[in-house]
């Protein structure tokens, strides 16, 4: 961590308590005013072995990212006013201590008060709003913690420390050195999350590129400690990317949870060159410059959790050159908590039971469409469980290969070697499939021989993007397809998009307001009261846990292909689409809304048209 007014950079840990007086209240002279000895000197210190003290006295400190502070403090996952440590409030000037009940003075004069931060003010551990400070306490902000010294402390500390330099110099034991801020803020986060205290078995084993089992993960350097517990972090966080992105001071570790980028930790820049090196190692990449692009996978086998079963997590690599060196990406591909069947999809009922038909038909095509991230392969997939692999020859073209479905030939496109989705869907047309699963149609080239194949006795299923049904039509009209093809190729099209659910643990009722129920209308299912994100340390202060799609599917009818073929307009395709049943993306997530899964304005954030 940097602080911008010039200070030096934050990071380790130190504990002094000073020992209570335990001499019993009624022996204990009265004290006066008077009598009192002079209040010691308190210190703010930085906890990364600098021993960098910023002295406590009558003008409060403030700190947060804002240069206005008096410790301003380069830190995302700071507030720009953050917390002020000041005086205590209606003490008697020149009133340095306190008596408490038992009778014990104490130096408590000053208070740790959190400014309304987004991401709270920790004491000791504990998330607090005010407080008093005393001497030993440690306090914790964003990635970086400062611990309250009085002078005492401060000079017994150096003596501590000289003494165990003689005493290693000497070659006698030396005392566990603290983990590093780093790893206690990391090693926090995978606690916190549920299940509750079960991230502390953080044995892994590393999986190369080639299949190979590696143990450069059981090593306790602290380049295989990080990337353990990065690992198990985005395991409990249910993130979909790791980021490591070099700031030149440090490396800043952020993940994708829930579709949204949270800031986790800043790793120093030598732990985070030997993260490079390993995981560069695992993904079996040749030694380049640090200006080359690289892509590789590796694995990591996680050891048995509550079910009592292990499991296997792959991870897709990506190095690229920045300003400060290079960028490292990780995609997780962890199919825990993906849905294992068309049933777990979320579909409603008649949309579920039309999806079903048409993977039992013997041709046509499965059109999904929405950006990327929505879940679109994962339908897919789930599509091509209901079919009957044995009996069918079912191949898939992917950029990449995400999974493996058994009983399925999987083939991944590669551009350098000239194998592109068009080329690749020429050559599987000459391999006697039954159904076809298409990564992305992407060009006229492609559109058109998935439409021909769907009409000449195959089942293809495949994606496009657009942001709803109707303009996947006028998508591959766009690409230069016959209208009549589109209209005869298409059995079923599937928009949709991933809404984050709301955490159980801290979500809100609030009434609902006229305007949302007129909005809403038979929607909100007669509810009266509707829910609101809030925040809690189970879901990383965001307020949501996990995500869950929202559909909207359009049934191709004689009706609707008649349109398309002689008058392809939005309005034409509305009289027809609103005579039959239809539900908009927005109309399936007020559903969600009104069941207190999510939320509205979480609707209206990833289903709203722009």
């Amino acid at each position: 961590m940097v602080l911008t007014n010039g200070r030096p950079a934050i990071g380790g840990r130190h504990s002094a308590t000073p020992t209570p007086d335990r001499t019993p209240t009624a022996a204990r002279p009265a004290i006066t005013q008077d009598a009192r000895s002079p209040m010691p000197r308190m210190f703010l210190t930085t906890t990364d072995g600098s021993g960098r003290e910023f002295p406590m006295g009558e003008k409060p400190i403030t700190i947060g990212r804002s240069p206005e502070n008096v410790l301003s403090v380069n830190d995302t996952l700071l507030s720009r006013f953050h917390c002020v440590v000041e005086p205590a409030p209606s003490r008697p000037k020149g009133d340095t201590f306190s008596v408490d009940e038992t009778g014990t003075t104490e130096a408590a004069t000053w208070h740790l008060r959190d400014l309304g931060s987004r991401n709270g003010t920790r004491l000791n551990g504990v998330r607090v709003t005010d407080s008093i400070l005393r001497p030993g306490d440690v306090i914790k902000i964003g990635t970086h913690s400062f611990i309250v010294q009085a002078e005492e402390s401060l000079a017994e500390r150096q003596s501590a420390a000289r003494d165990a330099a003689a005493t290693a110099a000497s070659g006698g034991a030396q005392a566990r050195v603290p983990d590093p801020v780093w790893v206690i803020d990391v090693t926090e986060m995978i606690n916190m999350l549920p299940p509750r205290n079960s991230g502390a078995d953080d044995r892994l084993e590393l999986i190369d590129g080639r299949g190979r089992s590696s143990g450069a993960l059981a090593s306790d350097s602290e380049g295989s400690r990080a990337v353990r517990l990065l690992l198990l972090a985005a395991s409990k966080a249910r993130a979909t990317d790791i980021h490591l992105e070099p700031r030149g001071d440090c490396m800043q570790a952020r993940m994708r949870v829930d579709g949204q980028m949270l800031s986790v930790v800043q790793i120093p820049n030598g732990v985070g060159d030997l993260v490079y090196g390993l995981i560069k190692t695992a993904c079996q990449m040749r030694p380049t410059g640090r200006e080359a692009v690289l892509d590789g996978h590796f694995s990591a086998k996680f050891p048995a959790d509550a079910t009592g079963s292990a499991r296997r997590v792959d991870y897709r690599v990506s190095f690229t050159p920045s300003v400060h060196g290079q960028k490292l990406v990780i995609r997780v591909l962890d199919m825990r908590d993906s849905p294992r069947s068309l049933t777990e999809l979320g579909l409603a009922p008649y949309m579920y039971d039309r999806v079903r038909k048409v993977c039992e038909q013997e041709a046509g095509m499965l059109l999904v469409c929405g950006p990327t991230g929505s879940g679109k392969t994962t339908t897919l997939y789930n599509a091509l469980r209901v079919i009957d692999r044995e009996a069918r020859n079912v191949i898939t073209i992917e950029d990449p290969v995400e999974y493996h479905l058994e009983g399925v030939t999987q083939i991944p496109i590669d551009d350098n070697k000239g194998n592109t989705f068009g080329s690749l869907l020429r050559s599987v047309l000459r391999q006697d499939p039954d159904v076809i699963l298409l990564g992305e149609i992407r060009d006229e080239e492609t559109a058109r021989t998935a439409m021909q194949a769907a009409v000449t006795g195959h089942l293809v299923f495949s994606t496009v993007h657009a942001k709803d049904t109707m303009s996947s039509v006028f998508r591959l009209i766009d690409l230069k397809v016959e209208p009549y093809l589109v209209a005869n190729s298409l059995e079923l099209v599937l928009a949709q998009r991933l809404v984050r659910v709301l955490c159980d643990n801290c979500k809100r009722p609030i009434r609902v307001t006229p305007g949302q129920a007129t909005r809403m209308g038979r929607f909100l299912e007669g509810q009266t009261e509707l829910y609101t994100a809030t925040g809690c340390a189970q879901c990383l202060r965001t307020g949501f846990r996990g995500r869950r799609a929202i559909y909207e599917l359009l049934d191709f009818t004689d009706e609707l292909r008649d349109v398309i073929i002689k008058d392809p307009t939005i309005a034409a395709m509305k009289r027809v689409i609103e005579q039959g049943l239809f539900t908009t993306l927005v109309q399936s997530g007020w559903v969600l809304a009104a069941r207190g899964i999510t939320t509205l304005d979480e609707v209206d954030r990833v289903a709203t048209s722009r």
